[in-house]
């Protein structure tokens, strides 16, 4: 018989004890894991919100490109639904407002963003054509000068010139030709002699200025680089002509197709220009007959123009000259030297007195019955280019 003490239990199993290192290491184990969990359930929430808020965007910028602001501004304000403080969402919502019609609306979250960004040449931008649309040309100014000089993300010298021409085109449309003027000036000296399409614009702005001395300095550039330009040449003679310089602008204007010849205005001038040489005894190189026989022809064409003038009804010279039509019709009946060619090129000295007077009774004509036409008009014009006006 067995002693007690040698019974062996079978069955039982010895309990394992665990320290409490072991427990504590467990637990942070577990908070690690759920907390990763929990960061990579929050990454793909916030993920999927973004992806969300992109394609709304998208969709908005598609229905935007497409015309239909309607749409695009339910597209981006479902977009911000999602990404609230999104500055680039928030743009192009204001543009989208604007666009619709809704400028103050848009022009709330602009201020906003300006506010954050002052500096932004896009929200400067779009808040210049907001305050240009609703005349607010000071704001407009404001503005613009603030996306002329302020940041852009992609090509900013060239943004900056955009800008800068969109604000002379904005003054010039309304009239407002001193404000202008600087704008064009600066646009011009920034702009780069070898873009012909940016010199094109730049001419074009300085004729709407009559800026004419630029506008053909302008013109010149791109015609030294191809000489038949055909808006060059135009431009040039243009700019050419009211600046007084006839030949220049008669060459010019020769050199222009036909089709461009012949345009309503730009034969006029063209016509104009060479009436005026028919009758200028002061170019250069001319024969003592050839001056005498111009400066005749201009003493003829002022002397009828002055009888048709006075012989308009309440125009009658009767009374005692108190005009300067009736006192240039009292000269031109005075008993004068002989004004034909022939004599006036024995006269050669003469020149200049015919002239004069021929520009007097132009001048008188023109203050009395107004402006003159046809080859009346050239010669008034050649006048006022040798300093000759109406007193």
């Amino acid at each position: 018989m067995s002693s007690p003490a040698n019974t062996i239990v079978v069955g039982k199993k010895t309990p394992r004890i665990y320290s409490r290192e072991a427990v504590l290491f467990g637990c942070i184990l577990l908070l690690v894991l759920f907390v990763l969990f929990t960061a990579g359930v929050s990454r793909m929430y916030h993920k999927s919100i973004h992806v969300l808020a992109d394609n709304w965007f998208d969709q908005g910028e598609a229905s935007f490109r497409a015309g239909d602001i309607k749409s695009a501004l339910t597209d981006y304000r479902n977009a911000m639904v999602y990404s609230p403080d999104n500055a680039k969402f928030q743009f192009h919502l204001a543009q989208a407002l604007a666009a619709a019609g809704r400028g103050d609306e848009g022009r709330s979250y602009l201020l906003n963003l300006l506010s954050e960004s002052p500096g932004s040449g896009d929200v400067n931008l779009a808040l210049a054509r907001i305050a240009a649309h609703k005349d607010l040309t000071s704001d407009a100014l404001r503005y613009y000068h603030g996306a002329i000089y302020g940041e852009w993300d992609n090509d900013p010298i060239v943004r900056r010139w955009q800008v800068r021409r969109e604000l002379a085109e904005y003054l010039l449309d309304r009239g407002l030709q001193r404000q202008a003027v600087p704008e064009i000036i600066a646009l011009s000296d920034s702009t780069p002699t070898n873009d012909t399409e940016q010199l094109r614009t730049v001419g074009n702005l300085l004729l709407k200025a009559k800026l004419w001395t630029r506008a053909l300095e302008v013109f010149r550039t791109i015609l030294s680089a191809n000489a038949n330009d055909e808006d060059a040449l135009l431009g040039a003679a243009t700019s050419a002509f009211n600046l007084s310089r006839y030949n220049a602008a008669l060459d010019y204007f020769d050199r222009l197709p036909e089709k461009d010849r012949n345009a309503p205005g730009v034969d006029e001038m063209r016509k104009t220009t060479r009436q005026i040489n028919d009758m200028n005894p002061f170019l250069p190189d001319l024969s003592r007959e050839a001056k005498a026989r111009k400066a005749a022809t201009a003493l003829s064409v002022a002397a009828s123009r002055l009888q048709q003038c006075a012989s308009q009804p309440g125009r009658s010279p009767a009374s005692p000259t108190q005009t300067q039509l009736q006192k240039a019709l009292a000269e031109s009946k005075e008993p004068a030297p002989d004004g034909s060619w022939q004599n006036i090129a024995k006269h050669p000295e003469t020149v200049d007195e015919v002239m004069g007077h021929a520009f007097e009774m132009e001048n008188a004509a023109a203050a009395a019955c107004g402006e003159p036409e046809g080859a009346d008009r050239a010669l008034w014009l050649l006048g006022r280019s040798q300093g000759v006006s109406a007193q």
